[in-house]
């Protein structure tokens, strides 16, 4: 019979376990163990002390290590591996727990849509096991000094901590009880996913240093700048900053980066990709306020602020103080993270370094405007690696905007190895066309054809050519990429055309829906019915090969791939039309976790639809990831639809890669979903 140990450390460290990650926070020389404490079969918690592990032949847990049949349970496991196979085994001499025997009770929060951390899952979940919140300001005081340079050991302030460890695991053991495990198919995602964190990414600390001094001696006259045009000491004086601005005839609202990056009218997204979901998606969102013109001199310093608060300055001491011994940095993704089963990201935040802005012309188009490309990743590599700003302003253009376009190249492969990296083409839309039945539409797609070109040529209603209609160009890729999932024209015209006036943002919705794909429109209204019959009827209902049906707290969406979605606390209400107040219709609402916070949210065809297709693209690509590990090419990062493998020279074949992608389940051929992936082989991390 399986058995099964709930385990949980307390600890306490010079080194900051949130700032510097669990992997590098056990290796650090500070770090100590105040107690493990333990609960076996949901049994009493058992305290084990610093000075009990040494004498591990004492005691119960010895037995259970070694026993192949007990699974060892903790909540945010990859802190208790960290610190097992750094500190208990290296200091203490016990023997390694692997991956295989261990659970962990937050993968499965994330994978049913709870908040991660234990108090609030607790909370949310009704436990009668709380965890206590009042005694952890005291377990964090174990870590700092008192004014003589003491820490605080005493037998009272111990005997708080270990009562805290205790009620700890018993809330770890309920919530362990409530929740279940994961699912066979689901654990072996969950520990591709340890194995990929634990593996980690190398990073070149050679080439960080080097940016670090171009950012603090490129900041010098940056700021000197800013103290010229504002008359003030320090860019980061925020109320001093708006009063300036005020007195110039602009009035800020806040100082945001976003409000920043909104004002300047630039672009900082990482890519294409949107991680999040909006509430507003429906026709009638909200739109944004039309960009008005600064004055140069506050444009100029609303831009120094940006640069010297940026990517650049915040992201290179994060590279530094994550970094392992071995020169590695781990536990950079989360399982299940974002999206429905998408990563998120940690520490580094791989998933939303910015975008490169830098482009050198490389020739004429046709009308005799200038082509211009990014530069390749070496140049800006070699550039940044000579440490001189002034050197790279002179090559590439401003020196912190430049580190920050390379800060991703700090990433690179270990001794011996290369990257392959190949990213999924335009997954997400293709997956609503084939999902809604748009055969004529992904027929065509499979064939060669670009679905960017002819959404566009729907829209302006004539030819488009990519290199000379950039801009035409560019918002029929935004039609498609963004219109899938019931986006309303003013949310598609404050994201993508703020400067076109509303019949045109309502003509390029309309012509996706009625146009380009006018069976998505039905998906939309297919699922959204379907759900709502099984919240309201508490029956099970199936649309488009999606099935809804109750699963205890949870209503659950069974995808074609076999994989279930949850939605927390699904209840039935009546909404009023957004249109007519005296239209009132039958609606549901769930709970979920939104930056941070834990809110109720309406949900309709659009976002269902999005957490679909979001689900789907996922699990095509858990299919490629469990072939490449099978295939020589071992996962060091995922980044949003984007597979970085980390192969041995000898191993390196970014084609092998590609046909890997391209390689369907039989789900995704029975739907018809074209895959096409862009790969490539190199020595730095880039966005090709």
């Amino acid at each position: 019979m399986i058995s099964y140990v709930v385990m949980d450390f307390e600890t306490a460290s010079a080194c900051d376990l949130i700032k510097c990650g669990a992997w590098r926070y056990s290796e650090d020389i500070t770090t100590e163990i105040i107690c493990l404490g333990y609960g076996i079969d949901g049994g009493d918690p058992i305290l084990l002390t610093p000075h009990e592990l040494l004498f591990r032949s004492n005691h119960h847990l010895a037995p259970l290590v070694v026993d192949p049949q007990v699974i060892f349970i903790a909540h945010n496991v990859g802190f208790e591996k960290a610190i097992w196979r750094n500190i208990m085994m290296k200091q203490f001499g016990w023997p390694d727990i692997p991956n295989s025997r261990w659970h962990d009770s937050m993968a499965v929060c994330a994978m049913k849509a709870l908040p991660l951390k234990l108090d609030s899952a607790a909370r949310v979940l009704r436990l009668w096991q709380q965890k206590d919140t009042t005694a952890s300001r005291i377990v964090k005081g174990l870590s700092k000094p008192d004014r003589k340079g003491y820490y605080d050991r005493s037998k009272e302030t111990l005997s708080i901590v270990y009562e805290y460890n205790r009620q700890d695991i018993r809330s770890e053991t309920e919530l362990n009880h409530v929740l279940g495990g994961l699912q066979t198919r689901e654990r072996n995602v969950w520990l591709l996913d340890q194995r990929i964190n634990e593996r980690g990414a190398r990073v070149d600390l050679a080439y960080v240093a080097a940016c670090q001094r171009i950012v603090r001696e490129a900041s010098i006259p940056l700021l000197a700048e800013f103290q010229r045009l504002t008359g003030l000491d320090k860019a980061g004086s925020t109320a001093k900053l708006k009063d300036w601005a005020a007195k110039q005839g602009v009035v800020l609202k806040d100082l945001k980066k976003e409000t920043i990056v909104k004002l300047l009218g630039v672009d900082e997204d990482e890519d294409d990709y949107d991680d999040t979901t909006d509430d507003d998606l429906g026709d009638d969102g909200p739109g944004d306020t039309p960009l008005f013109r600064l004055p140069e001199n506050v444009r100029r310093a609303l831009d120094i602020r940006r640069n010297l608060a940026g990517a650049a300055v915040k992201k290179l001491p994060v590279f530094e103080r994550t970094c392992c011994a071995d020169g590695r940095v781990r536990g950079l993704l989360q399982y299940h993270g974002a999206g429905p089963g998408r990563w998120s990201a940690r520490l580094v935040q791989p998933h939303n370094f910015p975008k490169g802005t830098l482009r050198y012309q490389v020739g004429w188009n046709n009308t005799g405007a200038a082509v211009e490309e990014p530069p390749p990743p070496h140049v800006v590599a070699d550039a940044l690696m000579s440490g001189d700003w002034r050197y790279v302003e002179d090559v590439l253009g401003p020196a912190l905007e430049v580190v920050t376009s390379g800060l991703r190249h700090a990433l690179i492969p270990g001794i011996g190895r290369e990257y392959n990296v190949g990213d999924f083409a335009t997954i997400e839309a293709l997956i609503v066309l084939a999902l809604a039945g748009q055969h004529d539409r992904t027929a065509k797609i499979a064939a060669g054809e670009k679905p960017y070109v002819p959404m566009a040529e729907t829209i302006f209603k004539r030819k488009i050519d990519k290199k000379v209609d950039l801009l035409e160009y560019t918002i029929g890729k935004a039609t498609v990429l963004g219109c899938g999932f019931q986006m309303g024209w003013k949310t598609f015209q404050a994201r993508y055309c703020k400067d076109q006036p509303n019949e045109f943002a309502k003509a390029a919705v309309t012509s996706y829906r009625e146009d380009f794909a006018p069976k998505v429109p039905k998906l939309w209204e297919g699922l959204e019915d379907a759900a709502l019959r099984a919240v309201w009827d508490k029956k099970s209902c199936e649309a488009y090969g999606v099935l809804y049906e109750h699963e205890d707290r949870w209503l659950t969406a069974r995808l074609p791939s076999g994989r279930r979605l949850y939605y927390f606390n699904p209840q039935p209400v009546r909404k009023a039309m957004i249109w007519d107040e005296t239209d009132i219709r039958p609606a549901w609402t769930c709970q979920a976790q939104k930056q941070g916070r834990w809110i109720t949210r309406d949900m309709y065809g659009g976002l269902l639809t999005e957490n679909v297709v979001q689900a789907l693209a996922r699990d095509i690509m858990v299919h490629a990831m469990f072939k490449c590990e099978k295939e020589n090419l071992p996962i060091v990062l995922t980044v949003h639809d984007e597979i970085v493998c980390e192969p041995l020279t000898q191993f390196s074949d970014h084609e092998k890669l590609r046909q890997i992608m391209c390689d369907r389940p039989k789900w995704a051929i029975d739907l018809q979903i074209p895959i096409a992936a862009e790969t490539w082989a190199g020595d730095r991390y880039a966005k090709k």
